[in-house]
């Protein structure tokens, strides 16, 4: 009976490893790459790039190259934080991606129903940029369930305020192209705000409005990363770009 018993909670423990790991990792195997970086609207941009977090597992940062040979990788977003939370291969990745010699940039996704300073204070901990890195990354993607929009903007502009002033530099906002339309962009500030990066997947063209970076996949099959990646593009010239760059 003992034996048994023993078994049963092999087999559930088992169950549960198994179930995070799908969670985590299966949908990739089922999701086919895109080649929309070979097309003109986005390889008409000199300057891309790709964004990372654990659910890309472990990273052999010594084989990423672009997959359009007619572009190279220039930069790439790591994420840092989630809420309160490290991501759990930041630091390995971070270390790690330097043999690129590519320009890095550190992000927090957060999380909508957690005190702002908290958040920030989470991120300055655990992300130490130097010259030659991109600004932080505000990512903000979910709607609050316990505090009204405008108490939400006020307090990403909190975290935008703190961030601003520990690292000296305009943080960059991340967000999708409707969360932006429909939560943000009817108060100026955001509407107004000079570093913005939009994701948006559509095959019709180029995201609306005045963005700095576009995320226009998240199905980008990159040598050295088994899963599938997102893909982005920086609007501007290299002139604008490397004045984004912390110096």
């Amino acid at each position: 009976m003992k034996r048994s018993k023993i078994l049963l909670v092999i087999a559930v423990i088992s169950l549960v490893v198994a179930f995070y790991f799908y969670r985590d990792y299966s949908n990739f195997s089922s999701i086919k790459p895109t080649n929309v970086h070979f097309e003109n609207r986005i390889e008409k941009y000199s300057i891309q790039g790709i964004d990372v977090s654990h659910h890309q597992g472990v990273i052999e940062w010594d084989k990423v190259t672009y997959p359009n040979p007619e572009r190279s990788l220039q930069f790439v977003f790591i994420r840092a934080t989630v809420g309160v939370e490290k991501d759990k291969r930041f630091k390995r990745n971070w270390e790690e991606s330097q043999v690129l010699d590519i320009n890095r940039g550190a992000y927090h996704y957060y999380w909508a129903n957690v005190n702002s300073t908290q958040q920030a204070k989470n991120f300055i901990k655990t992300v130490d940029l130097k010259k030659g890195d991109l600004p932080p990354v505000l990512d903000i993607e979910d709607v609050s369930s316990i505090q009204s929009i405008e108490n939400l903007r006020k307090g990403l502009k909190n975290w935008i305020s703190i961030i601003k002033k520990h690292y000296g530099v305009a943080p960059i906002l991340y967000t999708g192209a409707s969360y932006y339309k429909d939560y943000l962009s009817s108060d100026d500030y955001f509407k107004n705000y000079p570093r913005l990066w939009i994701a948006n997947y559509s095959y019709r063209g180029q995201p609306e409005g005045d963005w700095d970076f576009w995320q226009f996949t998240d199905k980008l099959a990159v040598p050295g990363i088994k899963p599938l990646v997102d893909g982005n593009v920086y609007r501007h010239d290299e002139n604008t770009y490397n004045k984004l760059l912390i110096n």
